[in-house]
C-alpha cells in the first residue's frame, strides 16, 4: 500500500468513528394487565357541567406481543406504573414507566378519552434510562376496565433512538 493510499484509509476510518451512529427503529407492540392501586375523586360544586375530577395509580406487568428489535423485548414482563388524572368530561393524560428486569426505564405519556368502559388515546415517549435513553416515538392504547380493580391496556407506538 502506497503512503498515499495509507493516509486516505486512515483518514476514512477516523472519519467513521466520529460520524453519529446509526438511529435504530422499530415498532412495539404489548398487552398489559394493571391492578388499580389508588383512586380519589374530587366532585365539583353542584350544578358544574364537568361534575369532578379523578386522579389514581395502577401497577401491572407489560407482556411483549410483537417487534423485533431488543429494546422491544426488553419490556417483556417490564413492570408497569400509571399515574393518572381526568375529568368529567371524558379526557385525560397519564404517566406511563416501565422498568425492565435489569432496572431500566422507559417513560411514556398518554393522552386520552374516556368512555364508561375503555379509555383510548395517543402515547408519547418520552426518554429512559439505559438502552432507552434518547428514545422518541408515539403511539396509542386502549385501556378496558375488566371489573373495578383489574385493568388491560393495549399498547402499540413506533419508536427510534438517536
Amino acid at each position: 500500500m502506497t503512503r498515499t493510499a495509507a493516509i486516505a484509509v486512515a483518514f476514512a476510518l477516523g472519519a467513521s468513528l466520529l460520524a453519529p451512529a446509526h438511529a435504530e427503529r422499530g415498532s412495539f407492540k404489548g398487552h398489559a394487565v394493571l391492578n388499580s392501586t389508588k383512586f380519589t375523586e374530587y366532585k365539583a360544586l353542584d350544578g358544574h357541567p364537568m361534575k369532578g375530577v379523578m386522579s389514581g395509580e395502577m401497577e401491572g406487568l407489560v407482556f411483549h406481543d410483537g417487534g423485533d428489535r431488543g429494546v422491544d423485548q426488553m419490556l417483556d414482563r417490564a413492570h408497569y406504573h400509571v399515574a393518572w388524572v381526568g375529568d368529567g368530561g371524558g379526557s385525560g393524560y397519564c404517566l406511563k414507566t416501565f422498568t425492565t428486569k435489569d432496572g431500566h426505564k422507559l417513560f411514556a405519556r398518554c393522552d386520552s378519552k374516556w368512555s364508561s368502559t375503555a379509555v383510548t388515546g395517543t402515547v408519547t415517549l418520552l426518554g429512559g434510562t439505559g438502552p432507552f435513553a434518547g428514545i422518541s416515538g408515539k403511539g396509542k392504547f386502549n385501556f378496558v376496565f375488566v371489573t373495578p380493580v383489574v385493568n388491560w391496556d393495549d399498547i402499540e407506538w413506533n419508536w427510534e433512538t438517536p
